[in-house]
């Protein structure tokens, strides 16, 4: 014991030095405080393993099938997980309103037609000098607003459901209808049907909810320490599928259980992932940093810096690394490192209080 507090004095009573001296040490004193070092190991760039994570459908790839008016389902086409494509029938709802609509339409066509030639006829007129201008001025304004009122016409069947052609026929007053067959938005999966045949139904009442599942989001949920070492960008990989993507968001606020939600994008090939489902995830390191492995006990914190002793001529160097994960015994450091340095490992407070007393940080 004597022994040992002979051999660190003389560190401890050094005045202060610069920061990239060199901590001295000779081959007893080495010997007596158990100072080890050990080589360094790449590593492969892992910043966290085994979060969990909920599977969630990107809201831009989501849609809900809805009423246009107030009506009763006359049939359902699809089940729940069916896979639809774009524009393929999924409903049929009928109602008075739907005849009524397109009754209309039809309306507004005469009107517009009515409207066009009555226009046309005074303009012959006028440059004929048999009208004022102010009467086809007046033919003109009524034509511009039986054109608008056409055009709203179609939208509203257009919203409705109704086809292109449909339209047409009923601009023509042809083929009216009182049911209207609800399609697909998008091609996806069927996640829900809240229609069933024969119920009625107010306007907007949601029917059928579709999603394509082809690409996912993972709501990560992290601890505030991994999540600091996260940055949107870094690959993140669902072990035991063919599910990978990258982060997209990491949350600037903690919950109750302490966690940070971290949101990733990842494809789903296969459709391996289901919605809802509970996974565990990887987050890689990030790109580009010179990673590298060392036994957890080989850092040390001081003045809000991590840091480790690299063996050099006559002693050790302190630098500077930032940890970028921990996992088990070791952690995975970023510093400008060449590969052949070598660490200490054992006797780390020995030299962190010889560090000290040479004026280190």
């Amino acid at each position: 014991m004597h022994r040992l507090f002979v051999i660190l004095v003389p560190f401890l009573v050094l005045s202060a030095q610069a920061e990239d001296k060199p901590i001295a040490f000779s081959a007893e004193q080495r010997a007596a405080l158990g100072v080890v070092t050990a080589p360094l190991s790449a590593d492969a760039g892992t910043a966290a393993a085994g979060l969990p994570a909920t599977v969630t459908v990107p809201p831009d790839r989501e849609r809900v099938v809805a009423a246009p008016v107030a009506g009763m389902i006359s049939r359902v086409m699809v089940a729940l997980g069916d896979s639809v494509k774009a524009g393929q029938p999924v409903a049929t709802l009928s109602g008075e309103a739907l005849a009524t609509a397109q009754r209309d339409t039809a309306e507004a066509a005469v009107q517009a037609r009515l409207a066009g030639e009555s226009a046309k006829r005074d303009e012959a007129l006028f440059q004929e000098g048999i009208v004022a201008e102010s009467r086809v001025q007046a033919t003109r304004a009524a034509l511009t607003q039986a054109r608008a009122h056409l055009a709203e016409r179609r939208a509203s069947l257009k919203l409705m459901g109704f086809s292109a052609a449909e339209i047409a026929a009923a601009e023509q007053g042809e083929k009216l209808s009182d049911s209207v067959n609800l399609v697909a938005p998008i091609a996806g999966t069927v996640l829900e049907v809240q229609a069933a045949t024969g119920g009625r139904v107010e306007a907007a009442t949601p029917l059928l909810r579709i999603a394509s599942l082809g690409t996912l989001w993972l709501e990560i949920h992290a601890p505030v320490d991994i999540a600091s070492l996260v940055a949107p960008g870094q690959k993140v990989v669902v072990p035991g599928t063919r599910a990978e993507g990258s982060v997209l968001v990491v949350g600037s606020s903690v919950s109750a259980a302490q966690a940070v939600l971290i949101r990733a994008q990842v494809a789903n090939p296969g459709g391996e992932l289901r919605l809802n489902q509970q996974v565990t995830v990887r987050i890689e390191g990030k790109a580009g940093a010179q990673k590298w492995r060392v036994p957890g006990r080989a850092i040390v914190r001081q003045d809000g810096k991590d840091w480790v002793f690299v063996e050099a001529a006559g002693g050790f160097v302190p630098m500077a690394v930032q940890v970028l994960s921990r996992s088990g015994q070791s952690a995975a450091v970023e510093a400008p490192f060449t590969g052949k340095e070598r660490v200490v490992v054992e006797g780390v407070a020995a030299v962190k209080a010889a560090w000290q007393g040479m004026g280190g940080e």
